[in-house]
């Protein structure tokens, strides 16, 4: 979501969003009790000065929303414009929505709660000899099977609540990052934080069978939020609230250890995403300087 403007909570922006959805534009509004305000975020960017403009003529009391058409969210969603919206999804996020597929049919096909034969193909490598790691063994028969297979734990889900959680986050982080920036970028990324979040929950984990994409959701995560703060231009955003969730989420998982959740994972694609997001921010904005 792309940030509009701020509102005062105490003004009803109810008749506005059904404005909006009136014309077509997919939106969202986040309020921050904290500090009063209300923000509106629309889908697109490139929708964001027409929506500003709506704005300021509603509430001069120019444009109302029509009383015969009831459009809503429900509304938006009807046939035509659903074909249109997969369209342009299909369009500007490729990468995201061909991960999301990927994941769902892994779900059937290699499911981590019942192991196929395909679920061990694809379980991260173990390196391990005997009770110990070398690396010159490693990096002597490293393969480029083992490269794949350190990256493809991220598509193994296990079961159908782990699935959708993740793949919702997915959806939510990995467009604004594919949209704002590009498909590369945001498969660079996804990479570097799967390498490390999956890496870092094999070595202090002890063990071979985990997967999901929650680390990788994590390193999306603080990767926004670092670009957010080191390179606000750049048009990347999280709501305070959804800063605040996501860590205290992880504080708790951490605090709970329980052996279903990846914490490993989760913290070694927080801190890696946290760092290749403050290193990648800052440097656009010195390039820009």
């Amino acid at each position: 979501m792309t940030p509009v403007f701020e509102a005062s909570t105490d003004l009803d922006l109810g008749p506005f969003s059904r404005l909006l959805w009136q014309r077509k534009i997919a939106h969202r509004i986040f309020r921050d009790d904290k500090r009063r305000v209300q923000v509106l975020g629309v889908a697109q960017a490139e929708q964001v000065e027409a929506t500003r403009m709506l704005y300021d003529e509603w509430r001069r009391g120019v444009t109302q929303p029509s009383e015969e058409d009831s459009a809503t969210l429900f509304g938006f969603g009807a046939a035509d414009a659903v074909k249109t919206r997969l369209t342009q999804a299909l369009r500007q996020t490729p990468l995201t929505l061909t991960l999301i597929v990927l994941c769902c049919l892994l779900l059937y096909f290699a499911p981590l709660a019942r192991p196929t034969a395909l679920t061990y193909d694809l379980l991260f490598p173990n390196f391990a000899a005997g009770r110990r790691i070398v690396l010159s063994e490693i990096w002597r028969n490293f393969s480029l099977n083992d490269f794949f297979k350190m990256l493809s734990p991220i598509l193994l889900h296990g079961g159908l609540i782990h699935l959708v959680f993740n793949m919702a986050w997915l959806w939510e982080l990995g467009r604004q990052i594919e949209r704002k920036q590009s498909s590369l970028v945001l498969g660079v990324v996804i990479v570097v934080v799967a390498l490390i979040s999956n890496t870092v929950q094999y070595l202090w984990g002890g063990s071979i069978n985990f997967g999901g994409m929650s680390g990788v959701v994590y390193g999306l995560f603080a990767y926004i939020w670092m670009w957010q703060l080191f390179d606000p231009r750049a048009g990347l955003w999280l709501p305070r609230g959804l800063i605040f969730f996501m860590l205290l989420f992880l504080v708790l998982m951490t605090v709970l250890n329980l052996s279903m959740i990846a914490n490993e994972a989760h913290l070694g694609g927080l801190l890696a995403g946290l760092i290749f997001g403050a290193m990648s921010a800052t440097f656009s904005r010195l390039r820009r300087a």
